[in-house]
């Protein structure tokens, strides 16, 4: 019985062809229907051969335990990734914007300012970060549609809205912030040493 329960269908097997593919050839659990006012007599009975008994609110407790550690281990690993992500971004554009240093340098001995340069910069910043997250989220979406229909059977996928917003939002602050600390470092020479300097 399969019907794309998230990827995790339900799913009913006999128990001799289950317990032949177990390295200890055992049940980890029993799920067991007790009549009214009985539950106590077959507690006791379970519990003096040694076995863990719980009620339905146990098992569930449980269950959401692990699927909560299960979570943090997910999240964990997307902040390692977006970790690398940010350090790449940061690394890429300090070092193109101090490989145009000869050009800042020019604008100024033309006769810009070095806040029409910052500005300048800054308006570079915001149209770099608004291109990156626009195909960012376009190259996703094909993966994305794919997944969604192998496991539930949608076209859309079901996506937390303020954690993805948050995400872009936070690599396009990092984008802005990499080309203002590129720009700050690159403006420090005066511009008519670094016209003359070498590249």
């Amino acid at each position: 019985m399969y019907e794309r329960g998230l990827g995790f269908g339900d799913l009913a097997m006999a128990v001799d062809a289950v317990r032949a593919h177990t390295t200890t050839g055992l049940d980890s659990f029993a799920l067991v229907t007790v009549d009214e006012g009985a539950s106590d007599e077959v507690r006791a009975a379970l519990g003096a051969r040694g076995l863990l008994v719980s009620d339905r609110s146990g098992q569930e407790a449980a269950g959401a335990a692990t699927q909560s550690q299960n979570g943090w281990t997910g999240l964990i690993a997307l902040l390692v990734i977006l970790g690398y992500i940010a350090i790449a971004v940061v690394n890429t554009l300090v070092m193109a914007t101090g490989e145009r240093s000869r050009e800042l340098a020019l604008l100024q001995l033309i006769g810009s300012s070095r806040g029409q340069v910052r500005s300048m910069m800054r308006i570079e910043a915001v149209l770099v970060a608004v291109i990156a997250m626009v195909f960012g989220v376009v190259v996703a979406l094909p993966p994305l549609i794919g997944m969604s229909m192998g496991i539930s059977g949608q076209p859309l996928p079901v996506l937390p809205v303020l954690g993805s917003l948050a995400i872009i939002a936070g690599m396009g602050a990092l984008a802005l912030v990499a080309m203002w600390i590129g720009t700050t470092a690159t403006m420090r020479t005066r511009p008519i040493d670094e016209i003359g300097s070498r590249q």
